[in-house]
């Protein structure tokens, strides 16, 4: 296995959660309380007795009786995760955590032959091309993936799809809560195969599952990841949607990549409302994320590790990646998947997809996905270890990361102090108000081209420019 950097001097944190203080359905619901909880939804799907049902606002509430299993809290990434632990089970021995993109054995750029599911993409179609091949071929039975709840816009829902056309209701990413694991309750008597499409805390609840469960291996063998900075809570979306819908309306539709005649990277947050009126972000969909983070409370997300979905058998993103002058490298309008193969699994998909003439695929060395990352990764890997360490010298509920982090560097403190700044937005409605309306105004405007044009030129530079 190719690890793409060096590995870093280390320093020992952290310790198990108290296993007297989470356990069973209570412990669950302290999970939620202690404000560690990622709504990814494990806890619900996985539960074989359907104890829990999931809240309004995404988490996870009792419904039904406890059989003290203990599978919930088992499988619960948001008490922690031990990254050494599954990687040896994925990758072998050689695995030690600490790179920023965690293994890789190939990268690059790909696009869905089927022009239907590129046009619809929110970059290049790739994980539902992947899938419609999976499926037609009948490799798998379904595929679980996310889409727009019905009765709640600002909020996604997990579904297994079984049908081209259930895939395509699942096309564009979904930045907001989205607790889909939830799902895996409706596949406990089937055997699959199954394929998954899920964010980095979501894969990490089904590889804890998998690695005392060898059935849920069978279950679902290939997974694919999304490489993720935060998921926006569906307040967020609310808050937004109720401050820029016409007076009156209400939301109606969340469209979070929206299609733009320009092709990408322009395809942004759309909003429909109630009366059939449309508001669309001026900005691509990075700068709307930006914007709408700075007001949001952004929970466990902050005390996540992993960017780039490294226990997945795939990861997926953007393909933010600049050439020598800054200009984007891959931009085509109909849009380009930035892809990194992980394992064997995932690299047999990707190269018989590519053989059946479903899938566009050309090679890139592995460094130019991280350089268009490299930003959101050190964050996740350097900053989040950090952040970590000084909630826990504040004796605030953090998560278990049982491995050795890297020693805290001046600037990743510099950074963290000015983060936590700007964290302080979000703590008053009144001020959040304010920064949206500012976020999407002129001035708003003029400094975020102010801030494009300066990554142009770091780009330029040799610099990490995303």
């Amino acid at each position: 296995m190719k690890h793409q950097a060096a590995r870093m001097k280390t320093i020992p944190m952290n310790s198990p959660p108290d296993n007297n203080r989470y356990r069973n359905v209570d412990g669950i619901l302290k999970v939620v309380e202690d404000k560690l909880c990622h709504r990814c939804g494990a806890c619900i799907g996985l539960c074989p007795v359907s104890t829990f049902g999931i809240d309004r606002n995404g988490y996870p509430m009792q419904i039904d009786d406890c059989i003290e299993c203990n599978i919930c809290v088992q499988s619960c990434s948001g008490l922690g995760v031990d990254y050494n632990t599954i990687g040896e089970r994925m990758y072998g021995q050689e695995y030690t955590y600490g790179d920023m993109m965690g293994p890789v054995i190939g990268a690059c750029v790909a696009h869905a032959v089927d022009e239907t599911i590129r046009n619809n993409a929110a970059s290049g179609g790739v994980v539902t091309q992947l899938f419609d091949y999976l499926l037609e071929s009948g490799q798998i039975k379904g595929a679980i993936v996310v889409v727009e709840d019905p009765e709640n816009p600002a909020m996604g829902k997990g579904i297994v799809a079984r049908t081209r056309e259930e895939l395509l209701q699942s096309q564009q990413s979904r930045y907001t809560t989205s607790p889909h694991l939830h799902i895996l309750n409706t596949i406990h008597e089937e055997e699959g195969p199954f394929a998954l499409v899920a964010l980095p805390c979501q894969i990490h609840s089904l590889r804890k599952r998998q690695m005392v469960d060898p059935r849920w291996t069978k279950k679902i063998p290939i997974i694919i990841g999304l490489l993720c900075h935060y998921s926006l809570p569906m307040s967020s979306t609310e808050e937004a949607a109720a401050l820029l819908a016409p007076p009156g309306t209400s939301l109606a539709h969340t469209r979070y990549r929206q299609r733009d005649e320009r092709g990408w990277p322009f395809n942004t947050l759309e909003m429909t409302f109630s009366d059939g009126s449309v508001w669309r972000s001026p900005y691509g969909p990075a700068q709307t994320f930006n914007v709408i983070s700075r007001i949001s409370p952004l929970g466990r997300c902050l005390q996540c590790l992993d960017a780039a979905a490294e226990f997945s058998d795939i990861s997926i993103c953007d393909p933010w990646i600049r050439d020598e002058r800054g200009n984007w490298k891959y931009e085509e309008p109909e849009g380009f998947s930035g892809v990194l193969i992980r394992t064997k699994q995932g690299a047999a998909v990707v190269e018989k997809a590519v053989a059946a003439g479903r899938l566009s695929a050309k090679a890139i060395p592995p460094e130019e996905i991280r350089s268009g990352q490299q930003q959101m990764m050190v964050e996740k890997k350097l900053r989040t270890a950090f952040r970590i360490d000084v909630r826990r010298k504040l004796k605030m509920a953090v998560p278990s990361y049982p491995m050795e982090f890297a020693p805290h560097q001046r600037k990743v403190i510099v950074h963290e102090v000015l983060f936590w700044f700007m964290r302080l937005i979000p703590a008053f409605k009144p001020i959040r108000g304010f920064f949206l309306q500012l976020g999407f105004s002129r001035v708003g405007r003029y400094l975020i081209d102010r801030r494009m044009k300066r990554r142009e030129r770091r780009a330029a530079a040799g610099k990490p420019a995303v």
